[in-house]
């Protein structure tokens, strides 16, 4: 006599780890019918699915699930077939989810919270250890998403797994909204070359509180305001959620409007630390000091970098202040955190003068070009000018003022003279 099959299962017990749960349910639901299955083949696993429970309702203590342990739980599911549907309320997440078990699996969810701990960050990255056509489909909102200890908002994400010989993750849409800034990417996460994956994106990030922002991801007092984006096309070896900056590679564009660099040290800053210009007054004369000893107050911050194996580079960026304007070019090492840059300070000496100066260099005509123009068409100004070399570390910027040369080099005589 065959035995009778399961329809509702009760499981109430400190730890319970689903993964033995989780094969019975592949095997039998997908496991057992490959395509071009035999009848007999397809007969024996619904006669297997059918053992398992249409309803379940589990209270546990500890419930281990997908590399991840979710504390406190209590859930309520039923069965249709190869589709379940559950609430949960957990310490981790609380909401409603749907799960398909079909070829990759399609993940529907609709949470009020969903918290990612750093202590689960290596469960979460092994996740994505195997190839994109493993990776299920993904309709994701989540109201309230911490992770890694950042409050990120709310989180909405949307992704097919296209499958076929492409093994290709689709990203339709990665979305995080705070009161500071809404961040929006698309991309593909694919196996490229035999085993090798990689990950490209699009971005966008909107600011209306640039320092906000920094103080959410614990960047405390740097900024103060700002508005404005960031923006750009990024690729890297890798998963979608494990940025590698070795192979980092893209263009950005960045456009900031009233804003500030506030005093802080480099250390805590990083870069930004360079940014703010608040070594420089030390080798500027003192009609410069109260324009950045306590932080570059700034009309605009814009530019454009590209990078290549994590080295970000730009000859364009540029800010505007009230008594200055800042021209910036060079590289900057994201993975080893290191830079090699030339910062020029352009004084206003008359109304305009700042404003003129930032406006006109641009990517096509870079630092050194508009340099160049200067100096033959503004000698008044380029004469004021001075000119800095920061290389090191950002904890350890070491900064070399430049002489000042009143011709550009390619245009010097040997008896052309250099002031310092």
């Amino acid at each position: 006599m065959a035995p009778e099959r399961g329809v509702f299962a009760n499981i109430q017990m400190n730890r319970l780890d689903i993964a033995a749960w989780q094969a019975l349910f592949d095997d039998a639901a997908g496991g057992s019918k490959p395509a071009g299955a035999s009848a007999s083949t397809a007969g024996a696993a619904d006669e297997a699915l059918a053992y398992l429970p249409t309803t379940l309702a589990v209270r546990a203590q500890q419930l281990a699930v997908g590399g991840r342990t979710l504390h406190n739980v209590v859930l309520g599911a039923s069965r249709d077939g190869m589709l379940w549907r559950g609430n949960i309320d957990s310490t981790e997440l609380s909401g409603y989810a749907e799960y398909r078990s079909a070829q990759a699996g399609r993940l529907y969810a609709r949470l009020a919270r969903l918290k990612i701990a750093p202590t689960e960050a290596t469960a979460v990255e092994s996740l994505l250890d195997e190839q994109p056509g493993t990776l299920p489909a993904l309709d994701i909102v989540v109201d309230d998403f911490e992770l890694l200890g950042r409050r990120l908002g709310r989180a909405e994400i949307d992704a097919v797994n296209r499958g076929g010989a492409g093994r290709e993750w689709r990203l339709n849409k990665l979305a995080f909204t705070t009161p500071e800034a809404v961040f929006t990417a698309q991309g593909t996460w694919a196996a490229v070359s035999g085993e090798q994956r990689r990950t490209a994106m699009d971005f966008r990030l909107d600011i209306a509180d640039a320092g906000g922002l920094l103080n959410r991801f614990g960047k405390k007092d740097l900024v103060r305001r700002g508005r404005g984006r960031l923006e750009g096309q990024v690729q890297w070896s890798g998963s979608p959620f494990a940025l590698d900056y070795p192979s980092l590679a893209g263009q950005l564009q960045i456009d900031i409007g009233s804003g500030q660099f506030l005093k802080a040290e480099p250390g805590i800053a990083k870069l930004l630390g360079v940014l703010s210009l608040q070594a420089l007054p030390r080798r500027l004369t003192l009609d410069f000091r109260d324009v950045f000893s306590q932080g570059f107050a700034f009309d605009f911050l814009r530019g454009d970098a590209k990078i290549a194996q994590g080295v970000a580079s730009t000859n364009n960026l540029q800010m505007k202040g009230v008594n200055a304007a800042v021209l910036m070019d060079g590289s900057a090492d994201i993975a080893r955190e290191t830079q090699d840059l030339r910062v020029v300070v352009v004084p206003e000496i008359n109304a305009g003068t700042a404003a003129l100066v930032a406006t006109a260099i641009n990517p096509a005509i870079g630092l050194g070009t508009f340099l160049a123009q200067m100096v033959l068409s503004k000698p008044l100004i380029a004469a004021a000018t001075q000119e800095f070399h920061i290389d090191g570390s950002w904890t350890d910027p070491k900064i070399t003022k430049v002489p000042r040369r009143l011709l550009p080099e390619a245009l010097r005589t040997p008896d052309a003279p250099i002031v310092r």
